[in-house]
């Protein structure tokens, strides 16, 4: 972003330093001495931020206000006089302004100014394209179970009480992310862009910067005030993805936070208060996590207020072929396919499947078939799940078949094929990440390893 600031200040030494000063600080600087000189030049330069003084030789700058909103609407301006008095910023702040300062000012004041007035001109473009995506799209989560169907109606009603903390939790690939975008779009906050944080990408060395913000010179390398990712959601929604992940020792500041909805930046010594709406998300048992000291027990109890469990895909099996027939239809659109469906025996197929990775796994399923394949229907044999639930195949997960028709089984072989199916599966679920894996399967890192070279 080219950063404009305009300075209109009828003291030729006043427009010099601001234009030198900020020019430094990599704002492109453009000046008025006058009133009368200003519009056209508001026009041609189309400045984000206006420090304009109070008083000038050819008028009042308060007044001319007005007379830059009608110009951009959007333009913040900041008022800067020598006549500083309440009665005075008052006024200025009731015609418009976005900041008042008094001279004499400190260049780094006016820098912090000027960053406050871009950070609320991003936030107000976030808002437009929030605004405008909600126009266009409607979040909607589809299903055809009873339970599912159920648990939307509840939450359409929770989303209406502002400020109520909710934990989201279900397996990987359920849809969490998505329940707590249908959350937002149905509360209050919906014109107010929700703050997505996921908590496993952060590193623990930056966890405290960015949930809170940090004041400048606070450490090495700070050489500004920036607001945290929390402070930045102040009047919206704030969605902790993956609240499991949170370092032990960053979690009671997030109690902190939850509590008092006060933050304090790193190396600050002032609260700052923010008033958001709090939903977090986890493929954890935070409950679990409690009892073996990796999760704060007055933390998780502090995140519980309202719970909602997503079940997972497997215990939803009226919802595979609808959600199945809707992935068919955007990935049609998406690369120029033309699917009519799936045939019975696939469809027989997926019911059968114990969809492992839920509705991602699903999702990533069609999309692959609709990329290779050209057929307009989709059978059994396509689909990568087809030899778990092929009975005229020997394979794993038919060896109860096997024993039906009283043929023999190598046990020994068939438990190492499924323990190699099952490190494959959570490997592919966990994109290669060995220690995820290893804990999805409940063994160590080191016994994984020795699995896979096995």
């Amino acid at each position: 972003m080219n950063k404009r600031v305009m300075v209109i200040d009828d003291e030729e030494s006043i427009r010099f330093s601001l234009e030198e000063g900020l020019s430094d600080f990599g704002y492109k600087v453009n000046t008025s001495e006058s009133l009368k000189k200003s519009d056209a030049i508001i026009k041609d330069f189309r400045p984000h931020v206006i420090l304009l003084d109070m008083r000038l030789k050819d008028g009042n700058g308060v007044e001319y206000i007005e007379n830059i909103k009608t110009i951009d609407e959007d333009i913040k301006v900041i008022i800067i006089t020598a006549y500083g008095d309440i009665e005075s910023a008052i006024h200025a702040m009731k015609a418009g302004a976005f900041e008042y300062i008094t001279k004499p000012f400190d260049l780094d004041e006016i820098e912090f100014q000027i960053e406050r007035a871009f950070d609320q001109i991003q936030l107000n473009q976030k808002i437009q394209i929030f605004e405008e995506k909600n126009r266009n799209e409607e979040v909607s989560i589809i299903s055809k179970n009873e339970g599912m169907l159920e648990l939307l109606k509840n939450v359409k009603n929770i989303a209406k009480q502002s400020n109520v903390t909710i934990l989201i939790t279900g397996e990987t690939g359920t849809g969490k992310e998505l329940m707590a975008d249908f959350i937002h779009s149905n509360s209050p906050e919906k014109k107010v862009p929700m703050v997505k944080i996921n908590c496993a990408t952060i590193p623990d060395s930056l966890f405290e910067s960015e949930l809170f913000g940090h004041e400048k010179n606070a450490f090495t390398g700070a050489e500004k005030l920036k607001k945290g990712l929390i402070e930045i959601a102040d009047g919206g929604t704030i969605f902790l993805d993956e609240i499991g992940e949170i370092p032990l020792n960053q979690q009671a500041k997030l109690l902190r936070f939850l509590e008092e909805r006060k933050i304090k930046r790193v190396g600050g010594t002032k609260d700052v208060d923010v008033n958001v709406r709090v939903l977090a998300a986890t493929n954890r048992n935070l409950l679990d996590m409690v009892n073996k000291g990796l999760f704060r027990a007055d933390l998780y109890y502090r995140l519980n207020v309202v719970f909602i469990n997503i079940l997972p895909l497997r215990e939803r099996k009226s919802d595979i072929s609808v959600l199945a027939e809707y992935f068919i239809k955007h990935f049609n659109i998406k690369f120029n396919k033309n699917f009519l469906g799936f045939t019975n025996k696939a469809i027989e197929a997926m019911n059968e499947y114990s969809w492992p990775g839920n509705i991602r796994e699903l999702r990533n399923i069609v999309e692959r078939i609709c990329i290779i394949q050209n057929d307009e229907w989709i059978d059994f044999v396509d689909l990568p799940i087809h030899s778990n639930n092929n009975l005229n195949e020997k394979n794993t997960y038919d060896f109860l078949f096997e024993l039906e028709q009283n043929r023999p089984l190598d046990l020994p072989e068939l438990l190492m094929d499924i323990e190699k199916e099952c490190i494959e599966k959570s490997l592919e679920i966990c994109n290669g990440n060995q220690s995820k894996a290893a804990e999805m399967l409940n063994i160590s890192r080191f016994a994984l390893k020795r699995k896979l070279d096995k």
